[in-house]
């Protein structure tokens, strides 16, 4: 049901009714009710299993200090991050990108903010070894990581997971240029 749910967000614009769910989804009405009251359970329900799983994949289970990486180090989480949305693919694309859910971003950024927090803060990093205060920096990577996400699925997921978590630890550690800028004064 989830999933005709999601393909009806998909191709229609009207208000979505459970008879119109249940006929997408082969079933009848009295099987909707066993498992949902109405529609907003349903996505609710569709919510929580995927954001669960989404915060489960980035949890930080080996906490690395920033000067301890190798450069062919890819955390675990990360990649486990864009194998998730490959997952769970048809509610990233509608739900993120094709028919934006408020809630459901609202929620996918709360748990990319508490990830980045997590990953600054659990290997014990003091504000004096960032350049910019930690708020900053957790607001600007939360946002870089939502819109990487939404362009890796626009671009049709032409990257791999490995791909995608190594040009973001690049651009988180390094920034976007090849040569460091030289600020004149």
């Amino acid at each position: 049901m989830q999933n005709a749910y999601l393909s009806l967000l998909l191709k229609e614009n009207e208000s979505l009714t459970i008879q119109r769910l249940c006929q997408e989804a082969q079933v009848t009405r009295p099987t909707f009710y066993k498992m949902y009251k109405d529609i907003v359970d349903l996505r609710v329900d569709l919510h929580h299993g995927i954001l669960k799983d989404l915060k489960e994949s980035l949890t930080i289970h080996n906490p690395q200090r920033i000067a301890n990486l190798l450069p062919e180090y890819l955390p675990h989480n990360m990649v486990a991050l864009f194998e998730h949305i490959l997952q769970n693919q048809l509610a990233y694309e509608v739900l993120l990108v094709y028919k934006p859910d408020d809630l459901f971003i609202q929620e996918v950024k709360g748990i990319l903010r508490q990830y980045v927090e997590d990953g600054i803060r659990l290997p014990q990093t003091t504000e004096d070894e960032l350049r910019i205060e930690a708020g900053f920096v957790i607001a600007y990577t939360t946002g870089a990581y939502l819109e990487s996400i939404i362009w890796w699925i626009l671009s049709n997921y032409r990257l791999s997971p490995e791909q995608m978590a190594a040009k973001l630890l690049e651009v988180s550690l390094h920034g976007p240029y090849k040569n460091p800028i030289q600020w004149h004064r």
